[in-house]
């Protein structure tokens, strides 16, 4: 057993950059924001079952970011978000649309969408990070707004029109 002097934080291979990195590291944040947006996608699909395929899309869509970013593979379609996302544009005040439906689902969107947010941040910061930016490329960038788009427009629609999930 190693002595208090020799203890120290675990470490993984980074195979983005090929580099030994800290947990803290900003690439691993990102992945972990992926993951519970992947679980809160998956918890809408069984609840919100008119969209249910929307969001098992929305979950293969986010596996194959991750593996082109990984594996230095071409950017995945977004082709279908940015045709949920079509038609009018209604974002609202996301407190007051909470306040208003009476349908978790709505908060659970709300709860994806700003996940989404997040991986966007560490989307960017890891494309400014040399060592990460060559994974990190704004062209694997470009469904990640429309995919939070489409996450907001479906918590507004079910906000306002009562629709049964």
């Amino acid at each position: 057993m190693p002595n208090k002097e020799e203890l120290k934080f675990p470490t993984f291979e980074c195979v983005i950059s090929n580099t030994v990195e800290d947990y803290d590291s900003d690439v691993e944040y990102f992945f972990l924001i992926r993951n519970y947006l992947a679980a809160d996608l998956s918890v809408l699909s069984m609840e919100d079952k008119a969209w249910a395929a929307n969001y098992i899309r929305m979950m293969d869509y986010l596996e194959e970011l991750a593996d082109s970013i990984v594996e230095m593979k071409s950017s995945p379609s977004h082709e279908f978000l940015v045709d949920l996302a079509m038609g009018e544009e209604l974002e609202d005040n996301t407190i007051e649309r909470l306040k208003r439906s009476g349908n978790p689902t709505v908060a659970k969107l709300v709860t994806a969408s700003t996940r989404v947010r997040e991986m966007m941040f560490w989307y960017v910061r890891n494309g400014k990070n040399m060592k990460f930016a060559k994974g990190f490329n704004p062209d694997r960038f470009q469904g990640l707004p429309f995919l939070r788009l489409v996450l907001t427009y479906r918590s507004i629609s079910l906000s306002k029109n009562k629709e049964k999930t």
